[in-house]
């Protein structure tokens, strides 16, 4: 006996296919330039495969980026306030800010647990990244449990896991930031990993593996002005922990990312170039 399913049924299979068709896979093996705080001149200086903005440049440099054969990744913060005119208003108004020490870099801490009021508010960045031509998204502060302790790391878990299944919904490519600790849980939900000063914890960085076993890439980033550099035994210390296992090294000269990154060979510390990745609509 045959069974026909409703139409509803196959346009939202049909709608969930394309959708998961035009997602980008970073793959491991392209170089990343890490610009979130960067001038127009810097951005357009890059010669990387693969370069991450924040999404407030995004409308005016992702075209620019397609068009040299690069992809873009951008930026935003899911688990904390940010001052982006288009929605501050928005986040006002949802009364989801925590009050208290924040991030650090001048925001509060949402309530991550509040996934009715939280969930539209980060899709409507998504759908705008999405809507800029964004190959991806790096939604940052995952993990509110390193900071407050009235969070859990399973809070964490199921906050980062919906994000991921979002940015999916809306066909969108989606990179895990950092949380080291619920890495490997949530390796299944996201496309690639985004990883900052991990070599300074011993076998920290070696908890993204599992990415890179599945052919995901793993970009990541130390700090000039924290005292990594590609020399003596900064350079050992380094290849110590991130050589082998076909992740994509860079270093910024500051946490401000106002520079072009430096990208290595995670293994031998020698200089890695362009693979010459040229994006194709379609």
């Amino acid at each position: 006996m045959k069974y026909l399913l409703p139409i509803t049924t196959l346009v939202a299979s049909a709608l969930l296919a394309t959708n998961v068709e035009a997602r980008w896979q970073a793959t491991p093996g392209h170089t990343w330039d890490y610009l979130l705080g960067a001038e127009e001149s810097v951005i357009k200086a890059s010669k990387q495969d693969v370069v991450t903005i924040d999404l407030e440049k995004a409308e005016k440099f992702v075209p620019y980026l397609h068009s040299r054969g690069q992809r873009a990744i951008c930026y935003f913060s899911g688990g904390t306030t940010e001052h982006r005119a288009y929605d501050r208003e928005a986040y006002q108004k949802s009364g989801l800010a925590l009050g208290g020490n924040g991030d650090g870099w001048g925001n509060q801490w949402l309530d991550i647990r509040n996934k009715a009021k939280l969930q539209p508010l980060i899709r409507k960045r998504m759908q705008r990244a999405r809507s800029y031509g964004c190959d991806a998204v790096e939604v940052d502060c995952l993990g509110i449990y390193h900071y407050r302790s009235d969070y859990t790391k399973e809070d964490s878990y199921v906050f980062a896991k919906w994000v991921a299944e979002t940015a999916h919904q809306e066909g969108i490519s989606i990179g895990l930031k950092n949380v080291a600790g619920i890495s490997q849980r949530l390796e299944p939900y996201f496309d690639f990993a985004v990883v900052e000063s991990c070599a300074e914890s011993p076998n920290l960085c070696k908890l993204y593996t599992q990415f890179t076993d599945h052919n995901k890439a793993v970009f990541i980033v130390h700090y000039g002005n924290r005292g990594h550099k590609l020399s003596g035994s900064s350079l050992k210390n380094l290849i110590k922990e991130q050589g082998g296992h076909r992740f994509t090294c860079v270093i910024s000269p500051h946490e401000n990312l106002h520079n072009n990154s430096i990208n290595y060979d995670c293994s031998t510390g020698s200089s890695a170039s362009s693979s010459k990745l040229y994006f194709k609509k379609g």
